[in-house]
């Protein structure tokens, strides 16, 4: 019986060469997978670079509420209110633009009266001559002109159209 066990007992041979190979192709098609998976990481975030536009931050500055309207740093500046229901709001900003261009122009801030924030300063009736920035009431779109903290000009309604385009006229030579 013991030579009957020893014939069933099955030698393996184990060849070096082919597990060598074998190997061998396993790692092949490991590093396959992971250099095609990093190429489609590549590609995808190649993609979304590609979609999204890298813009700076730009933060604006000319921009105020009207609370803040006699406050600015400036000694002397225009605070330019829009009412967003006022037509001629395409007009006032190219009279802004062009005494914006000026060499001696003064700085320009603007306003949108119908911002929420600024909506306690919309009124029926204007009230521009104030001694409090809390006692200003706006009816419509309005420049005012600021010195040292005082309202010291303002224009509304025929009054602003005939203003600015004085101050933005440039001068013209004859040769």
């Amino acid at each position: 019986m013991a030579n009957s066990k020893k014939k069933n007992i099955k030698k393996v041979e184990y060849n070096n060469d082919t597990e060598i190979s074998k190997l061998i192709k396993l790692v092949v098609i490991v590093t396959l997978i992971a250099f095609a998976f990093y190429g489609i990481t590549i590609l995808i975030n190649k993609r979304t670079e590609e979609e999204t536009p890298e813009e700076s931050a730009t933060i604006q500055y000319d921009e105020i509420l009207i609370g803040n309207s006699l406050k600015q740093p400036n000694d002397e500046y225009y605070v330019m209110i829009y009412d967003s229901e006022d037509y001629d709001i395409g007009l006032y900003e190219v009279y802004l633009q062009l005494y914006s261009r000026k060499e001696d122009a003064i700085r320009i801030y603007t306003s949108q009266l119908n911002n929420p924030i600024n909506q306690g300063f919309k009124a029926d009736e204007s009230n521009l001559n104030i001694d409090d920035i809390s006692d200003l009431k706006i009816k419509s779109s309005t420049l005012l002109k600021v010195k040292d903290g005082v309202i010291e000009e303002s224009y509304e309604d025929d009054k602003l159209v005939e203003y600015l385009e004085e101050i933005s006229k440039t001068e013209e030579t004859d040769e």
